[in-house]
Parts: structure tokens; sequence; C-alpha cells
């Protein structure tokens, strides 16, 4: 059975390089700005929890082909950019709520784990209050 176009390109594009040519070549008109041993793979699974009409939550997974960090320096601080790809042989006039939804996703990510970052802290430091004399 012969791959589809989309496995294919998929395939191709989770190169580091092509990859990174990829993003060099649309956001910075050619210059070598993103190397390919700053990208990091992440996993492009995700997880939606949305609400049904009986109130209930039933999970719906999405794929994104391609996501990686890139991790930057800049002025000495740094700077992290997720990028991602998503591939199509054919027109999808819908990829642009396609690729938002992923977008959104990823934010709820984020801030779940930055809560979660923040509770911890939290805990610490009430600990550390607690073993004070």
């Amino acid at each position: 059975m012969p791959l589809k176009v989309d496995t294919v390109t998929k395939n191709y594009v989770k190169d580091a390089g092509v990859f990174a040519d990829i993003f060099n070549y649309y956001i910075y008109g050619g210059r070598q700005v993103i190397l390919p041993e700053q990208l990091i793979e992440r996993d492009s699974t995700k997880i939606a929890l949305p609400y049904g009409a009986d109130g209930v939550a039933v999970p719906v997974q999405k794929f994104r082909d391609v996501q990686k960090l890139y991790a930057a320096m800049t002025d000495g601080k740094m700077e992290y950019v997720l990028y991602g790809v998503e591939n199509q042989a054919e027109i999808h006039y819908a990829m642009a709520v396609k690729n938002n939804l992923y977008d959104a996703l990823e934010y709820a990510g984020q801030v779940e784990e930055a809560a979660k970052s923040h509770r911890k802290e939290m805990k610490r430091k009430k600990e550390a209050r607690g073993n004070v004399c």
C-alpha cells in the first residue's frame, strides 16, 4: 500500500534541518537564524475535553503533524518559541480554525503547567515557613 502524501511530507518535515529551513525561509527571508541543533522534538498530541450536551466532558484527541521547541538566546536570557507544521496535500479551507485549535490547546497546557509550578512553589514556601523556629 503506497504512503499517503501527507505521511511522506510529515516524515520529511520532521527532519530538524528541513524544519529549520522552512521557518528560516518564511520568517527570516532565508537567513539562517534557526539552527537545527536548537530544535527539540515535542509531542504533538493534544487532548481537549469539550463538554457534550449533557454537561459531561467528551475527550477529543488532536494531532499536529510536527511540533518543535526552539531555544534561542536573546540578551543573555533564554527565549522559547514553539513552531508547528500541519501538512496538507489538498486545499483545506478550515485549516486556520484547525491550527487555532492546536494553538489554544497548547496555551491551555502551558497555563496548566504554570499553575502546577505556582502551587508547588507556594507549598514549598509554606513548608519552609513551618520549619522556622
